[in-house]
């Protein structure tokens, strides 16, 4: 360890401001990992390595002269406001994603550090989306998630964060395309559509009914997946069906036409993630996205249902 650090005395402190991700600790110290070669602020949104390759310095010349490079995500050398906004908007994402109930705006906006009005600023515009769309969205998500192993419909309304039957209800048909029933049974005998196109965070495929949109799911990049403009592979197609078919293992599945495909094309056009948010953790920004999506899709004319068999 390279000199002494005031305040995050020795390091397991420091280790413990790493794991914490504490933004307070940026500038007083940084770390490196001795596996990748790499040295972050404490505050980075990247997955800390193993506290037996971690490796502490009090400043990037320190780091830097150990043979260490710096982090691109959190860009230990520069003193911006940018890689803060990154940290502190991504600690409030995992906060979220991690709450057994929802978390309100004030309470988020004090995560953050910052006022209520700059925290709905900031946020919106590193994800394209504002704080409370997000929420919905995380708890939308859960709801998919645990409606089919919770005991009862009730259950599941509570478990993923609704504070009541009437909230969650006012929503359903836009969250499921179909009735809570429906989505638990495998959704038997029911007409879904999709379509699949690139995008700038890889594959996508959208899914409905004649209610509305049932799914949204996104496929990875590292395995075939294809951006925006680029060809999809066989593959990454076939995969994508395949998680379709075992949300909905008794639905009908059919490739929809010309008219969807153009219209989820143009949905994904309006949906491309902000510049600004591109260091943020992957699975934020697909989060993100697939709320852009689905609004555009909300917001865009529909053509006409496809009829349940």
């Amino acid at each position: 360890m390279d000199g002494t650090v005031s305040s995050y005395v020795d390091d397991d402190e420091r280790w413990r401001a790493v794991l914490r991700r504490d933004r307070q600790a940026d500038g007083v110290f940084y770390y490196s990992v001795r596996t990748t070669g790499i040295y972050s602020r404490p505050s980075c949104v990247s997955r800390p390595a193993r506290r037996a390759n971690t490796v502490f310095f009090t400043d990037p010349e320190a780091a830097e002269r150990a043979g260490y490079r710096p982090c691109r995500r959190c860009r230990p050398r520069e003193n911006s406001a940018h890689a803060s906004y990154v940290t502190a908007i991504a600690k409030t994402c995992e906060l979220i994603h991690d709450a057994s109930e929802t978390p309100n705006l004030d309470t988020l906006a004090e995560a953050a550090g910052f006022s209520r009005f700059h925290f709905h600023r900031v946020f919106k515009r590193l994800t394209g989306v504002t704080p409370q769309a997000y929420v919905a969205t995380c708890r939308a998500d859960r709801l998919r998630r645990v409606i089919s192993e919770a005991e009862t419909v009730t259950e599941a309304i509570y478990r993923s964060g609704f504070t009541s039957q009437g909230n969650f209800y006012a929503v359903s048909q836009q969250i499921l395309g179909m009735t809570p029933t429906n989505f638990r049974m495998g959704a038997d005998s029911i007409a879904i559509s999709f379509a699949v196109s690139g995008s700038p965070l890889g594959p996508v495929l959208v899914a409905k009914t004649e209610k509305g949109i049932c799914s949204v799911l996104t496929g990875d990049q590292a395995t075939g997946g294809a951006r925006m403009g680029d060809g999809l592979t066989g593959d990454a197609e076939a995969a994508l069906v395949g998680r379709l078919r075992e949300r909905f293992p008794k639905a009908h599945l059919i490739r929809a036409g010309r008219e969807f495909d153009d219209r989820v094309a143009a949905a994904v056009r309006q949906s491309e993630p902000p510049r600004l948010g591109r260091d943020l953790p992957l699975n934020i920004r697909v989060t993100a996205m697939s709320e852009r999506l689905r609004k555009a899709l909300r917001d865009t004319p529909s053509e006409p249902s496809v009829q349940t068999r």
